[in-house]
């Protein structure tokens, strides 16, 4: 349905009531709705990536290099374009780190260099310090079982209290008198004791390693702070042409700021009757 001529009169008369800023930093703000996703930034950004830390980016710029014109303007976009791909660049190459020094591939790094086969490739939780607590109760429980006088019950819960009460508690943890739990072994109590000696020592062996374990590790690490010179190559080109790019469009800009003073005091000398080389290439 066709408006109504008063319905048209109406709606231009409301138009007459907004005719856009009138304070000067109303109209500084207005002036960036130009560039605030022109052609540079449009598609510019990732997922995980805010228009608004962009847009910060590209504000401070016209804060500071003060653009005149819609070539300025374009010159400036495309100079806060180039130092999102180089902040880009580094948050890249932090990340590529990361995975890199992941405590999965550190641990196989390290193995490596203990010369462990893969077998026996250290765990990650191996990359921790050893608990000392349970490296004291492993020690305190094969010092008991050297001055054991006998393997019974009663000599245990006398001579070897640490492993006693380590008995006891697995057996109410499985709800069974002791007779039962023990019956679950072969020899009773006699393997039983060997089996958590044996077991002792080997978490003591474990912490004896430890230390050298931590030390290669950290090496490891060391060695892990640049990046493979597969992708290393590859991120130094990129950064070359982002430094070329910046760089042009720089010298671009501040020739085409003098471009545009030179001719607002009247000095358009032969020289500078047209724009310059480097700002024309932009523009092309």
């Amino acid at each position: 349905m066709a408006a109504s001529q008063k319905k048209i009169q109406a709606n231009r008369k409301n138009a007459t009531l907004s005719t856009g800023p009138k304070t000067e930093a109303g109209k500084a703000r207005s002036s960036m709705n130009a560039v605030r996703h022109g052609l540079f930034s449009q598609h510019l950004f990732l997922d995980d990536e805010y228009s608004d830390d962009y847009q910060a980016l590209e504000e401070d710029l016209h804060h500071t290099l003060r653009p005149v014109g819609a070539l300025e303007q374009t010159l400036v976009e495309r100079i806060a374009v180039n130092m999102w791909r180089q902040r880009r660049l580094v948050q890249a190459e932090t990340s590529m780190l990361d995975l890199e020094r992941t405590p999965q591939k550190i641990a196989k790094s390290a193995s490596r260099e203990l010369g462990r086969a893969w077998d026996n490739e250290l765990k990650e939780d191996e990359l921790l310090p050893f608990d000392s607590k349970q490296a004291d109760w492993c020690q305190g429980a094969v010092d008991e079982l050297e001055s054991l006088s006998d393997i019974t019950l009663e000599a245990l819960s006398k001579e070897a209290p640490s492993i006693h009460q380590q008995l006891v508690e697995e057996a109410e943890g499985d709800e069974e008198t002791l007779e039962e739990y023990l019956a679950n072994y072969d020899n009773g109590l006699q393997e039983y004791v060997i089996d958590l000696v044996r077991w002792c020592r080997e978490e003591l062996d474990k912490a004896n390693q430890r230390p050298r374990i931590l030390v290669t590790a950290q090496k490891v690490r060391g060695k892990k702070v640049i990046l493979p010179e597969k992708y290393l190559e590859l991120m130094t080109r990129y950064q070359t042409s982002l430094d070329n790019q910046l760089y042009k469009a720089m010298k671009a800009f501040r020739e085409a700021q003098e471009w545009r003073l030179q001719t607002m005091e009247g000095e358009a000398v032969p020289a500078i009757e047209n724009p310059p080389e480097a700002v024309l290439n932009v523009v092309q």
